[in-house]
C-alpha cells in the first residue's frame, strides 16, 4: 500500500520495517512473516556477502528455525568439514609441533534418558545460511530489498517513518534495527553501548589449497597459530580444499586493506601452514573482486534494546568476539523473542507493555553471553580483556540452552542464576521448556513442536481440571496421554509436575507459569497478567 502527501515523495506502508538484510535481519523477517506480520527488509548492500563469517548455529537456534520450517534445508546445507571428531589445534604452524589439541564443543549431555534437544549443531557457513533464510522469508511473504539504504528514521506515538536514499519513504507501525555493529539505527536513536569495546582487528580471506600434507589425518575445526604472527586463525571452509584464514590487522601501524594483495595473502597462508612452496589461490569475496575483508573484534552491549517503536537485534544490540560461536545464535534468538511479542500486539492480543519485556529478557542474556565469549577469547587466543568484563566460567551447554528470563511475562518464582545446565531445566518459569518425546496422530516428535504460534497449556495426565480451564480460556491446550501421548512416561517428572499439574508455555518455548499440582486458579487471569500486558 502507498500514500502520497503534497510536496513529499510517495510513502509506502508496512507493519514492521527491518533495517539490515544480514542473517539476523533476514531471520527477523522469517519469524515475523511466519506470524503473519507484514514485513519489509531494507539492506544497503546489493546482495548477500560471500564470506562465510559465522560457521555454525547451535541446537537451540536450530530449534527455532525448525519451528518455521527451515530445519531440513539447513541440515541439508551443513558443511561436512565439522563432525564429532573435530578438534581445536594450538601450534606455531599447521605442520609444526602441537602445543595442545582439544575437542570442539561437545554434544549436549543427556537429560534423564532423552537428548536435550531434537536438533543437532548445524555447522553451516553464514553465506549459505543467509540464502536459505532469505528464500524462506520471501516464501512467507516478506518484502526483502537489497540496494536499499536507510538515511533517517523518525518515530512517534503511532509509528515510524524511514527515509531512504533517493527520497523514498516507508511508514511502519514498528521498526527493528538489525544493521550490524556499526548500526545507523542505534546511532539515530542515540543509544550508547557498554563493554570493553575494541579488542583487536583481523583481516580474513578465503583461499583454495591442498593442506592434506599439513593436516596429517587430523580433523581440525579451528587452528590457532603463531605464524605469521600470534592471533592467526585457520578454519576449513567446505571440505573441498577451501579454507578461511584470519590474521591480526594493524591500521594503527599504517596497514591498509590494499596491502593485502592476493600475493601477500598467499604468502601468509604458506607461513601459517609451514609449507613455503604451497600452491594457493585467493578467492574474491565481493562482486568488485575484493579478496580481503577487515573485521573488528569487539565486546559491547547497547544500554537499551528499545526506544519507543524501534528495537535493536543482533549486532546492533550486542557484539561479541567469535570465540564460542555465540554471536549469530544470540542475535537470531533476539529476533525470535521479539517477533511473537510484536505479532501479539499488532493483532490486539496483548498490550504495549509486553514489548518492554524484550529488553528486560534479552539484554541480560546478551551481557551474560558476552562475558562467556570473552572468557573463551582469553583462553583460546590470550588476548587481554579487562577483568571487570569477565565472569565465572559457565557450563557451555548452559550458555546454549539454559539462559533464564525474569520479566513481567514470566511468573515470579524461585531465584534463578543467569543460566542453568540442561539437566537442571525442569519447567521453572523463565526457562526453556524441556524436550520430551510425544506422539500425536500416530507420529512421534518433540513436545517442542507444539510451541510457536500461540501460548500452550500442557496438562499432566490427571490434570483434567486444568485442561478444561485451558479450553474455557481459549488457550491451546494439550492433555498428556489424552490429546498427545507421553512416549517415555516422563513428562510430569521432567516438567516438575505432579500428575495433576500444568504448565503454560509461551510461543518462544519458554515457560511462563507452572502449577506443580492441581488448583483452581483462573487461568484466564494468569494469561492476561503474564502475556496480555
Amino acid at each position: 500500500m502507498t500514500t502520497t502527501t503534497p510536496g513529499l515523495a510517495m510513502t509506502e506502508q508496512c507493519e514492521v520495517l527491518v533495517v539490515g538484510g544480514g542473517l539476523v535481519g533476514l531471520s527477523t523477517a522469517v519469524f515475523l512473516a511466519w506470524h503473519g506480520v507484514g514485513t519489509t527488509v531494507v539492506e544497503r548492500r546489493p546482495h548477500e556477502l560471500l564470506h562465510p563469517r559465522a560457521r555454525a548455529i547451535n541446537p537451540r537456534t536450530v530449534e527455532l528455525y525448525r519451528s518455521v520450517g527451515l530445519e531440513e534445508a539447513i541440515l541439508k546445507g551443513r558443511s561436512r568439514v565439522y563432525d564429532d571428531r573435530s578438534e581445536i589445534l594450538y601450534a606455531e604452524t599447521l605442520t609444526g609441533e602441537e602445543l595442545r589439541r582439544v575437542p570442539m564443543t561437545p554434544p549436549a549431555p543427556p537429560n534423564g534418558g532423552d537428548a536435550v534437544s531434537p536438533c543437532p549443531w548445524a555447522p553451516i557457513d553464514q553465506d549459505k545460511l543467509e540464502i536459505l533464510v532469505r528464500a524462506r522469508a520471501e516464501a512467507l511473504g516478506a518484502d526483502v530489498r537489497f540496494s536499499t539504504e536507510l538515511v533517517s528514521l523518525a518515530h512517534d506515538e503511532t509509528g515510524v517513518t524511514a527515509t531512504l536514499a533517493g527520497g523514498g519513504r516507508i511508514r511502519a507501525r514498528y521498526a527493528i534495527g538489525a544493521d550490524g555493529h556499526r548500526s545507523l539505527v542505534r546511532d539515530l536513536l542515540g543509544i550508547p553501548a557498554t563493554g570493553p569495546g575494541g579488542l583487536g582487528r583481523t583481516v580474513n580471506f578465503v583461499f583454495t589449497a591442498d593442506l592434506g600434507q599439513a593436516m596429517r589425518g587430523r580433523h581440525i575445526g579451528v587452528a590457532h597459530l603463531s605464524e605469521p604472527e600470534p592471533g592467526t586463525v585457520l578454519l576449513p571452509h567446505d571440505g573441498a580444499g577451501r579454507w578461511v584464514l584470519g590474521i591480526p590487522y594493524h591500521p594503527e601501524q599504517g596497514q591498509t586493506l590494499a596491502d593485502f594483495t592476493p600475493d601477500r595473502c598467499a604468502e601468509t597462508v604458506r607461513a601459517a601452514a609451514g609449507l613455503p612452496g604451497l600452491a594457493v589461490t585467493v578467492e574474491p569475496q565481493l562482486a568488485d573482486g575484493t579478496t580481503a575483508l577487515a573485521y573488528e573484534i569487539e565486546g559491547r552491549v547497547a544500554q537499551r534494546f528499545r526506544a519507543g517503536r524501534v528495537f535493536l537485534v543482533g549486532d546492533a544490540a550486542h557484539v561479541m568476539p567469535p570465540t564460542g560461536a555465540f554471536g549469530a545464535s544470540t542475535g537470531i534468538q533476539d529476533a525470535h523473542n521479539l517477533a511473537w511479542k510484536l505479532a501479539a500486539v499488532l493483532r490486539g492480543r496483548a498490550g504495549d507493555a509486553l514489548l518492554d519485556t524484550y529488553d528486560a529478557e534479552r539484554r541480560p542474556v546478551a551481557d551474560f553471553t558476552l562475558r562467556q565469549a570473552l572468557l573463551q577469547l582469553v583462553d583460546r587466543t590470550g588476548r587481554p580483556v579487562p577483568a571487570e568484563y569477565l565472569a565465572e566460567p559457565c557450563d557451555y551447554d548452559a550458555v546454549v540452552f539454559g539462559h533464564t528470563y525474569r520479566s513481567a511475562a514470566v511468573e515470579a518464582g524461585e531465584p534463578l542464576p543467569a543460566a542453568l545446565p540442561p539437566h537442571e531445566l525442569t519447567g521453572q518459569p523463565g526457562t526453556r521448556a524441556p524436550h520430551v518425546l510425544v506422539e500425536r496422530y500416530g507420529l512421534r516428535h518433540s513436545i517442542l513442536d507444539l510451541f510457536g504460534a500461540a501460548p500452550v497449556l500442557l496438562a499432566a495426565p490427571k490434570a483434567t481440571e486444568w485442561a478444561e480451564a485451558g479450553h474455557a480460556a481459549g488457550v491451546v491446550t494439550y492433555l498428556l496421554d489424552g490429546d498427545v501421548q507421553d512416549v517415555t512416561g516422563r513428562f510430569a517428572d521432567v516438567y516438575g509436575l505432579t500428575p495433576e499439574g500444568a504448565v503454560l508455555v509461551r510461543p518462544d518455548g519458554f515457560v511462563a507459569w507452572r502449577s506443580p499440582a492441581g488448583g483452581h486458579a483462573e487461568l484466564r487471569d494468569v494469561v492476561d497478567r503474564l502475556l496480555a500486558l
